[in-house]
């Protein structure tokens, strides 16, 4: 049987995770998982979720001098525009405040364009004053993956990507390394042999 990718796809992948195939000879996006934020006919707009960078806040922000932000790492969101720096959190604590341009897209997955607005849960005073249980899950991302109008529906057509609705459980994963495989197994069926074998979903 021959594998192309996805034969099919919704109209817009907002919500969706893009797996790349695993000939990916882009190097930004091989064995990547990409969260989408947008998907329209003025382009679309995404996040790398499984690829951790070597650094962490305090080297991207140096002001911010706690022992919070010297071990919250840093990930890689894409290629574009890497001198910015975007959130992904879980539920925040009642009473906070996320700024007019953040959005929930995935359940329990909030975007945050605004650094500021999450800036005091890496002061360590802050961040032991909150109970256990409601600390929430914040990373962090230097750049983004972008599209131009029609750019990413070639991509699918050329069989460079898979989908998978998209949940926490992968963009918040303990071990980001594995997000890709991890991803590919729940697709279930032949997908969990490739993740198995890294042989290629494209090849027959």
């Amino acid at each position: 049987m021959h594998y192309s990718g996805e034969k099919s796809f919704p109209e817009s992948l907002k919500g969706y995770f893009l797996i790349s195939e695993a000939n990916m000879t882009d190097p930004n996006f091989f064995q990547t998982v990409v969260l989408m934020l947008e998907h329209n006919k003025e382009g679309a707009f995404g996040l790398v979720v499984n690829r951790r960078s070597r650094l962490h806040l305090h080297d991207v922000m140096p002001r911010l001098d706690s022992e919070r932000s010297k071990t919250s790492p840093i990930y890689v969101g894409g290629p574009v525009q890497q001198e910015y720096l975007f959130v992904v959190h879980s539920e925040m604590p009642p009473g906070h405040q996320s700024s007019e341009s953040a959005g929930e897209s995935v359940e329990g997955v909030i975007f945050e364009p605004s650094f500021r607005r999450v800036e005091k849960f890496f002061e360590d005073e802050y961040w032991d004053s909150i109970p256990a249980d409601d600390q929430p899950r914040i990373h962090l991302f230097v750049g983004y993956s972008g599209w131009a109008p029609g750019q990413l529906e070639k991509e699918m057509q050329m069989g460079s990507w898979m989908i998978h609705p998209a949940h926490a459980r992968i963009v918040f994963h303990a071990n980001p390394e594995q997000g890709w495989k991890d991803a590919l197994r729940e697709k279930g069926g032949i997908y969990r042999i490739f993740a198995d074998t890294n042989q290629n979903p494209s090849l027959n």
